[in-house]
């Protein structure tokens, strides 16, 4: 598995949709996932480090979770079936008891990012990566820059993921 990162929100001009950018740890490559604004702000408020007045629904699940004294041991990226990715969150409960649960991407790193855990994207995953490296650039292109994340979402649809073999 591959530890990744969020590494900021971007929003998809084409979709109106805002996409989650998760880049691995060691590397330079991201995994874009399109999310809702709901879930985006959610994110945005725990990248940001803003406290809401009132408790959130992944701050009443932290609550529930530390209650049992169970730890958020980490979230993975586990698959992509018909354009939608699927996550899986594990907890840690007492007596070393290990919880898996079926979770949307979304929810999985808000909590991780509220909880402090680690983020896992799973091997069979490795195709809908895109690179940032300067390996990809093609040696007569002047118009691509490989740092210009806007010029990479730009023309990737979440329709495109559905082309990799899973």
């Amino acid at each position: 598995m591959k530890e990744v990162f969020v590494s900021g929100l971007a929003f998809d001009s084409i979709t109106k949709a805002p996409v989650m950018l998760l880049k691995e740890m060691e590397g330079q490559k991201i995994l874009p996932i399109w999310i809702g604004m709901n879930e985006a702000s959610v994110i945005a408020i725990e990248l940001s480090g803003v406290k809401y007045k009132r408790p959130l629904t992944h701050d009443l699940l932290k609550s529930v979770i530390n209650g049992f004294d169970a730890v958020l041991q980490r979230v993975v990226i586990s698959s992509l079936h018909e354009n939608t990715f699927y996550a899986k969150v594990y907890l840690l409960a007492p007596e070393n008891a290990l919880i898996e649960i079926d979770a949307r991407p979304s929810d999985s790193i808000a909590m991780a990012l509220k909880m402090k855990a680690r983020i896992f994207i799973s091997p069979e995953l490795e195709d809908s990566f895109i690179s940032l490296s300067n390996d990809d650039i093609p040696p007569d292109s002047n118009d691509y820059d490989p740092m210009d994340l806007r010029f990479r979402l730009r023309g990737i649809k979440p329709e495109d993921f559905d082309d990799f073999k899973l």
